[in-house]
């Protein structure tokens, strides 16, 4: 025992001295140096099995470059963490934490991070269908701070917060969208997550979206959006509903539910999911929208946007507020 602690000081007490090495050449700006020295002694420590020390010896790493605007020097250390997590068959949920703490350090995208969010997200998915929901709700929390919300809408939609959610889509629609597609912003992500199986998700962000958006401010049906009615209906529909119900219910709103070809579709897969339906037969045209739509679980397509200032952003949520009250 004592030999054991002996040698676990002394493998610290070398850490230090290497991550104090580390970063004096980082403070004068030998990058190029600082990055050599640890990828030499990560692949050593490795070497020897010295698993421990080669995470801490990266982490540490990555984390100061990143704090010093190295974001190309930082993934490009993160994308070796990665891979030897891959190879280790590490333990997700301790992995995970220094992952979320790298996203939340960044403060420039690029794509050597979005090739890291990727990584660790196909990583995950030994765990978790679609990847670590908090590596989502990291990345998505960085891309909605940068106010890139294409992005975070992406990894939003694999989240469980859905108030957060539904803040996301209000703002997202505010600063970007059209007023005429107050609905349609909603919509798009409650279908996805039927489509998910994420009914409580669907409920919350739809019951936020419409109680706090400027534009309705209203808890319940009937709204002025047709395309809201139908919705409300269906996850009314979901919880005590029936086959038939849920087919007239697509019916009544076929006009509404036209406003974008890829709704059918989400509404075929929900059909099959929570009603038993059979797949329905396409022409090759609605197979490849079945394609496209299959692909949004890695890839969210998202609403219509326009080209709007995104600074508005910042006063957003506080004008939001005043006129729900």
């Amino acid at each position: 025992m004592a030999a054991s602690t002996t040698t676990t000081r002394a493998s610290k007490s070398r850490l230090e001295r290497i991550h104090q090495k580390f970063r004096t050449n980082v403070e004068n700006g030998k990058f190029y140096e600082a990055s050599h020295m640890i990828k030499t002694l990560f692949h050593r420590y490795k070497s020897q099995k010295k698993y421990e020390d080669s995470e801490n010896l990266l982490f540490y790493s990555i984390v100061t470059f990143l704090q010093h605007e190295q974001h190309e020097s930082a993934f490009e250390l993160s994308k070796l963490l990665i891979e030897l997590y891959k190879e280790l068959d590490y333990d997700v949920d301790k992995g995970v934490e220094k992952i979320v703490d790298i996203i939340k350090e960044s403060s420039t995208e690029t794509k050597s991070r979005s090739d890291f969010i990727q990584q660790a997200l196909s990583w995950t998915t030994s765990k978790h269908k679609h990847g670590d929901e908090r590596v989502h709700e990291a990345a998505a929390a960085k891309y909605w701070e940068e106010k890139d919300y294409q992005n975070a809408r992406q990894h939003i939609i694999h989240t469980s917060d859905g108030k957060m959610c539904a803040t996301f889509l209000i703002e997202y629609h505010v600063v970007l969208g059209f007023p005429g597609e107050i609905d349609l912003f909603v919509t798009q992500a409650v279908l996805q997550f039927l489509c998910l199986q994420k009914v409580m998700m669907a409920n919350t962000t739809f019951t936020g979206y419409t109680t706090n958006h400027p534009g309705i401010c209203r808890k319940s049906h009937p709204f002025k959006q047709p395309l809201l009615n139908f919705i409300a209906f269906l996850l009314l529909s979901l919880e005590k509903g029936s086959v038939e119900q849920f087919s007239l219910l697509c019916e009544q709103y076929k006009l509404s539910i036209r406003r974008d070809p890829i709704y059918s579709t989400y509404l075929d897969k929900i059909g099959q999911l929570f009603f038993g339906l059979p797949p329905p037969q396409r022409s090759s045209m609605d197979g490849m929208i079945g394609n496209l739509m299959d692909s949004f679980f890695g890839n969210m397509s998202n609403a219509n946007e326009a080209s709007t200032s995104v600074a508005d952003g910042d006063v957003v949520m506080e004008a939001i507020h005043e006129d729900c009250d």
